[in-house]
């Protein structure tokens, strides 16, 4: 893990990290449907989860699973060692920094699931989509945790330059 925080946190990583990140977002606003992708839903039912795929067509089904077999897995690596990285470079090495690997390991199975749920449309299997829905409401509960640590991370950081320019003014005084 030590190598791998030595390259997730320099800085010209990061940045390429991050605006791979936000390339893969745009991409997948391509092949999700916006409407209907159980990833963007939160706590759904299973007649929920049903009910959005029976909204889908045929080719709107297969560029969803298209576009989570092709991009949502490398995005799901990309953001984990973005986000990593950044709660490194503001928290140093503690353990709740390795949180966006939590989050990916229930996006994975949320992934697994979904794509088992578009594979076997119209047949229904509704212990598949609550545990799709558990992994999804898992994945965006843990995406919250991780604000408020980079949230407060940025509150401690900025508050540390705020001390020190009072300590620089006192010194000067």
């Amino acid at each position: 893990m030590t190598k791998l925080l030595d390259f997730v946190g320099k800085k010209n990583h990061l940045i390429v990290l991050f605006a791979l990140v936000i390339l893969f977002n745009i991409l997948l606003s391509f092949f999700m449907p916006k409407d209907q992708a159980l990833d963007l839903k939160f706590a759904y039912t299973f007649g929920e989860a049903y009910q959005s795929i029976e909204t889908m067509d045929l080719e709107t089904r297969q560029i969803y699973r298209l576009g989570v077999w092709t991009l949502d897995f490398p995005y799901m690596i990309l953001y984990s060692l973005a986000f990593y990285g950044l709660l490194f470079k503001i928290w140093g090495n503690r353990g709740f920094i390795k949180l966006p690997f939590l989050i990916a390991l229930m996006d994975l199975g949320e992934n697994l699931l979904v794509i088992k749920i578009l594979n076997s449309f119209p047949d229904v299997n509704k212990s598949m989509a609550i545990f799709a829905s558990v992994f999804t409401t898992s994945k965006w509960i843990l995406v919250g945790v991780l604000m408020l640590f980079i949230l407060g991370g940025l509150f401690k950081i900025l508050h540390s330059k705020a001390l020190s320019k009072e300590e620089r003014e006192e010194v000067k005084a």
